[in-house]
């Protein structure tokens, strides 16, 4: 495959995770509208199933089977270029699935898209006037994704093959509140079927790499320490808390989290932001420490599911990637199931707990029996812009505390599973 160059999507500052969010509910919808519409290539198929799967009956009929044809990175592309010849800023498109040749009478389900991302976004996808190849790797991953999707194909033959005419309705939007809902697309069917009717939406968080983060607790006074470790039964230490007042208290009094700077450069220059990351440091090696003594298995599995999933079942759908000419290029994906059978398997685990120390502190966690780390607790200092209509910009001190997932997360359930596109030699013009 190749790729256009990167430069847009540089210049346009177009966060990938939304250009994701797009493209994959793109694919979604592709995923739902493509159906056999030639008898000889139906045909091909079931046979080149019954080939893999050595099938012993050659009774077998389609409507057991229930093939689909796979989806192309080029069908992803038609669905994301008739998204956006929609105007406004949530893109929509509605149109009847391809009928499929098995029913004596065509039936065709209606689709529904809707996606609402960032402004800059929509102008990055729309400037490229419809030709794709500079988020080719986006749209091939996508496309391997949804082939191969166990859960979302078993929902897509369940609409296609029941006869019946139902709406599908597919809902992007990037623009909601993460802190409240956690789903950046979500599928849900309206019909008569009994076998479909009460079945509930199949949502979907998406992430590229780098976007390790699934929950934060944003600030930098006491509570928000008090936030991201009580939910682990964890009671910081009266001497960790001593220390971290009397470093802090002055900077406490003068309201130094209310404050706000011209430039960021006159933030930084007044040299408290290592000061007060240097307090987090004694706060987060207490917490480490008393994970390691007596890990909480139930508190974080429990902690993990809600910071993922907001207490609604998802998928977490994270594009896999390699270096090509020092560009990141999208080469598949793989799938988290976040559910209490997730849930189950992390109470199980035995882990271990190390604190790390850099200009900011850490607590990797990892589990027995995995290779990789499941996940860390990150602190990271930002220099926050603020830009209200009538004033202007201004900067403030705002420390956050990130819940990573990491490697390892998705080596804790044997359902998770990594797809790779149709081809990875990809390379740009």
């Amino acid at each position: 495959m190749v790729l256009g160059s990167r430069t847009q999507l540089t210049r346009s500052r177009a966060n990938r995770g939304y250009v994701f969010e797009a493209v994959w509910a793109a694919a979604i919808a592709a995923r739902f509208y493509k159906r056999f519409v030639d008898l000889n290539r139906a045909q091909r198929s079931i046979d080149r199933y019954k080939k893999m799967m050595m099938s012993k009956d050659p009774s077998l009929k389609r409507e057991e089977i229930k093939t689909l044809p796979r989806v192309t990175g080029i069908d992803v592309g038609n669905m994301l270029r008739n998204l956006y010849s929609s105007s406004g800023q949530t893109k929509s498109y509605s149109t009847s699935t391809e009928p499929d040749v098995w029913f004596e009478a065509p039936v065709s389900d209606f689709l529904n898209v809707s996606i609402g991302v960032p402004r800059a976004v929509n102008n990055f996808i729309l400037n490229m006037n419809g030709q794709y190849a500079e988020i080719n790797d986006f749209l091939t991953a996508s496309a391997a994704i949804v082939n191969q999707h166990s859960m979302l194909n078993f929902k897509v033959r369940q609409a296609a093959f029941n006869g019946i005419v139902d709406t599908i309705n597919i809902t992007a939007d990037g623009l909601v509140d993460q802190r409240t809902v956690k789903a950046d697309c979500t599928v849900s069917i309206s019909t008569t079927d009994p076998q479909l009717r009460d079945v509930p939406p199949f949502a979907v968080s998406c992430k590229v790499p780098g976007g390790e983060q699934f929950a934060q607790v944003s600030g930098g006074e006491w509570e928000q320490f008090e936030t991201l470790f009580s939910q682990l039964g964890i009671t910081i230490s009266e001497t960790a808390r001593t220390a971290w007042q009397t470093s802090m208290q002055t900077y406490l009094d003068e309201g130094i989290f209310q404050k706000k700077y011209a430039t960021r450069s006159a933030l930084v220059a007044t040299n408290i932001p290592p000061i007060i990351s240097n307090a987090a440091k004694g706060v987060y090696r207490d917490a480490a420490d008393q994970l390691q003594r007596n890990f909480p298995n139930q508190l974080f599995a429990n902690y993990i599911v809600q910071g993922f999933s907001n207490g609604v079942d998802l998928d977490v759908v994270k594009l896999l990637s390699k270096s090509i000419g020092g560009d990141t290029v999208y080469t598949g994906g793989k799938i988290l199931r976040i559910d209490d059978t997730f849930r189950q398997l992390l109470a199980g685990l035995n882990y271990n707990v190390e604190y790390r120390e850099t200009d900011y502190p850490s607590i990797l966690i990892r589990a027995e029996g995995i290779s990789e780390p499941v996940m860390q607790f990150r602190y990271k200092w930002e220099n926050k812009s603020n830009k209200t209509k009538n004033d202007p910009k201004t900067y403030s001190m705002y420390p956050r505390h990130y819940l990573e997932a990491l490697a390892g997360m998705f080596k804790v359930d044997e359902r998770s599973k990594e797809f790779a596109s149709a081809r990875t030699d990809q390379t740009y013009n």
